[in-house]
């Protein structure tokens, strides 16, 4: 039990008074329905990787972490469909198997499909196809009453529009049909160095517009600033020939090297983690980059900062306006991650840390931002408004009530009223 009173965040223990095993036979449909009459807190976790208690329950947590999980093509054009408890790693590897690829994936990939989708996910190919929700075609959709509906951009399109992205709040995603794209077994990639943010700013405003970037994805690790690119076939030889190398595999390496450096983060009970991800367009990634640079010889950042992470998202033009997703109104957007952690026995660090975090969160609100929902978040009623607008929060309300949902998820925004 132990196990699901903490997440990713460990900052709080919030042990549940029972757990559910996710599996085909009707159970959470069951446990849902019985939660919702009974009025008790429910909530879904799958790896576990949020940071502020979102997978959390004092009630019911259902535990949907299910990496052997076996996917299946659907129809004929190449779509997959998978339970949500697989994570992206073995979904990968199956589709590899098959000669098929994910279109957009993190570079960390030990996380679920479906917790994933439910945030909206961003990837390292966001720069040529969007949000890893954009490659959703359909899901099953669980209720509290325990009905399960299919989702789409043609059915019940407004649930489907909430539920990507709006991390668990108009049900439980219990599967997911997505698109694929055919699998390169071998990739061109490139490591290119910075001399610090303006120059990594420019190359993601300029460099990685160029039509031979495939995808990318930016790093400040405290030592060094620099971008990692993979090239289409076509692509210019960099300037420098030692940049460039093939890689076998390129996501799977990918996820292996993020795996290794922040695996004391990952996998060990040391830290408390403060991750929070904003999404911006051009001229509020410039306001907010400078506010987030002034602060990184500072206390709390010169002792918690670990590393700052940055994507470059560029949607179809036909995406679903997903309502509660971390995505702005810019053809071209902009993510930088920023990522803390202190030692569990250091309160200090750790209160000064959220404080700053909340500074930062306003000013997301301010450069017309969105947060990335998973994180460490300290929301309050007035910043939900200023992001997601008081009558979509008010239709997100009335759908939990419809639905049977008032108590499900309830940790989404912290426990803030929607």
């Amino acid at each position: 039990m132990d196990t699901f009173s903490r997440d990713f965040g460990r900052t709080s223990v919030v042990p549940p008074g029972k757990v559910v095993r996710e599996d085909e036979h009707g159970t959470v449909a069951e446990a849902m329905r019985e939660a919702a009459e009974a009025g008790r807190d429910m909530t879904v976790r799958g790896a576990g990787r949020s940071t502020n208690t979102q997978t959390l329950s004092p009630g019911v947590v259902i535990d949907n972490y299910r990496p052997d999980a076996v996917p299946r093509f659907v129809g004929d054009e190449h779509l997959v469909e998978a339970p949500s408890g697989i994570t992206w790693l073995e979904l990968e590897r199956w589709l590899n198997r098959h000669g098929r690829s994910n279109p957009v994936l993190p570079s960390y990939l030990d996380i679920t499909v479906g917790g994933n989708l439910s945030i909206g996910g961003f990837g390292l190919a966001s720069c040529r196809s969007g949000l890893q929700s954009d490659q959703v075609h359909e899901i099953e959709l669980v209720d509290g009453t325990g009905r399960s509906m299919r989702c789409s951009e043609r059915e019940n399109s407004e649930l489907f529009r909430y539920a990507l992205g709006g991390l668990g709040q108009v049900g439980f995603i219990k599967k997911v049909v997505l698109r694929t794209v055919p699998y390169q077994p071998v990739t061109r990639a490139a490591r290119v160095e910075h001399t610090g943010l303006a120059d990594l700013t420019e190359f993601m405003l300029n460099g990685v517009q160029e039509p031979w970037v495939s995808s990318f994805f930016g790093m400040y690790d405290r030592a060094s600033w620099y971008s990692h690119v993979s090239l289409t076939d076509d692509a210019p030889a960099p300037a420098d020939p030692a940049q460039e190398f093939l890689v076998p595999d390129y996501m799977q390496f990918s996820h292996g090297e993020t795996a290794k450096a922040l695996h004391h983060l990952l996998e060990e009970d040391s830290h408390a983690n403060m991750w929070v991800d904003h999404i911006f367009d051009e001229d509020g990634f410039k306001l907010f980059t400078k506010k987030v640079e002034g602060m990184l010889e500072e206390y709390p950042f010169s002792e918690t900062l670990v590393a700052l992470y940055f994507l470059v998202i560029k949607r179809p033009e036909s995406a679903t306006p997903f309502v509660l997703a971390p995505v702005v109104d810019a053809p071209v957007q902009y993510l930088i991650g920023i990522f803390t952690a202190a030692a569990t026995a250091d309160s200090r660090g750790i209160s000064e840390t959220r404080r700053v975090l909340r500074e930062l969160l306003e000013a997301c609100a301010e450069a017309k931002g969105r947060p990335y929902l998973y994180g460490t978040h300290d929301f309050d009623t007035d910043l939900l408004e200023r992001f997601y607008g008081a009558p979509a929060l008010r239709r997100l309300r009335e759908l939990r009530e419809e639905h049977a949902l008032t108590h499900f998820a309830r940790r989404a925004f912290g426990e803030v009223a929607p």
